[in-house]
């Protein structure tokens, strides 16, 4: 009886694991899909080398294990799209002003943290010029408030003023009561600034914005706060710019700023129907060899490059291109600059450069460090550090 009982309790706990061990795994479940592109050589170097190195990376990236390597045969999954659904909504120039709002924000931040204030200043005034002219499809409008403070600090430190200072900072709150700045080594005086914005904001009078128009299904939202149901009123807010936009399944996006002074203001949004889509149509299959151009030119920031491999990765699948260009120095030695493009947007990142020895001995050591690094760079994709021009390494 102590052995059948002690059988039954071993099955109990073993089925747990069993049952793991039944059900089917995807190994490649979660991994980066990337597309190895066929180095690019600067300069001279021997045909059988330009051979060793290009199958070293391939196999590299093929045996990965936190990487899925897709060739221009692969094919991405497309579900079908029902009939009473509209035409998925695609990349907008809107849309691409943010993404490059978000990225000169970011490099403002990080020139104002390495003491260059007014290269600062220039980036958090461009990023805030993308965001309002893109307003109709900018959802986190803590960005732009955010974009405002960051240009109140480095305009008082480059000279600017309190005055200037006080101004943006006012814009921000105005959007985002609950705006807040890094208060760690700034001036009493520009403390005290930001601080009295806040109050007077907070205490000062209110008025509402009323959005009238028709639309089924279409919502009003007051930077990027919603309201409800078009037509509808926002609760009281501050004096100030304000931005106020309409959205809905079946509607282009619209989107007005409104300057409250000293009294209600009323709106009238006038939407636009979003068509219905079209037939399907045959779209033109793309291969690897699309982007030759952009690889032997390294003209990543431009649409050479981001136009076939935005077109590339959404044949395939593939979310990120890898490409590497091997440039030899005046004594033959080798080095190897990987970078890692984001197909959808054509963001490219450079990755850290490798260096091969002459006779290229160390090459699957170096293959492997590789590996490793397109790995890390897919899994942590630095967007903010993206490139605006050619490389330097593309100089001949």
């Amino acid at each position: 009886m102590a052995i059948r009982s002690n059988l039954w309790l071993a099955c109990v706990l073993a089925w747990p694991a069993l049952a793991a061990a039944a059900e089917p795994q995807n190994a490649d479940a979660g991994k980066p899909k990337v597309m190895l592109v066929p180095a690019i050589y600067v300069g001279e170097v021997r045909a059988i080398y330009e051979k060793r190195i290009q199958k070293s990376l391939a196999d590299a990236i093929a045996s990965s294990s936190r990487l899925d390597l897709l060739t221009d045969k692969d094919r991405a999954e497309k579900p079908a799209l029902p009939k009473d659904k509209t035409a998925p909504v695609k990349s907008t120039p809107q849309s691409r002003h943010i993404d490059e709002a978000d990225m000169w924000r970011q490099e403002g931040t990080d020139l104002a943290a390495d003491g260059k204030p007014k290269e600062a200043l220039a980036k958090f005034r461009d990023a805030i010029a993308a965001y309002e002219r893109s307003s109709a499809e900018l959802v986190d409008f803590s960005k732009l408030a955010d974009a405002y403070a960051r240009a109140g600090l480095t305009a008082y430190v480059t000279g600017g003023g309190l005055a200037e200072a006080t101004r943006l900072f006012e814009a921000g709150v105005t959007i985002q009561p609950t705006l807040v700045i890094d208060r760690r080594k700034q001036e009493k005086v520009l403390l005290d600034a930001f601080d009295s914005v806040h109050e007077r904001l907070e205490n000062g009078k209110r008025f509402a914005i009323a959005v009238e128009g028709a639309g089924e299904g279409a919502e009003v939202f007051v930077d990027g706060v919603k309201i409800g149901a078009l037509p509808g009123k926002s609760t009281p807010v501050p004096p100030g710019t304000h931005y106020v936009q309409v959205r809905g399944n079946n509607w282009q996006p619209w989107a007005t700023a409104v300057k409250i002074k000293n009294k209600e203001m009323t709106v009238t949004a006038k939407l636009i129907e979003v068509k219905k889509e079209k037939a399907p149509h045959k779209e033109v299959e793309f291969g690897i060899d699309a982007m030759e151009d952009c690889a032997k030119a390294g003209a990543f920031a431009t649409d050479k490059c981001r136009i076939p491999a935005g077109k590339l990765g959404k044949q395939t699948g593939a979310t990120y291109l890898i490409f590497t260009a091997v440039k030899p120095d005046r004594y033959g030695r080798l080095s190897l600059h990987p970078f890692v493009m984001e197909s959808a947007t054509g963001a490219t990142v450079p990755l850290k450069p490798i260096d091969l020895s002459p006779d290229l001995a160390d090459l699957n050591a170096r293959s492997a460090t590789f590996e490793t690094d397109v790995a890390d760079g897919t899994e942590h994709f630095a967007k903010a550090r993206a490139l605006t021009g050619t490389p330097k390494v593309y100089s001949k």
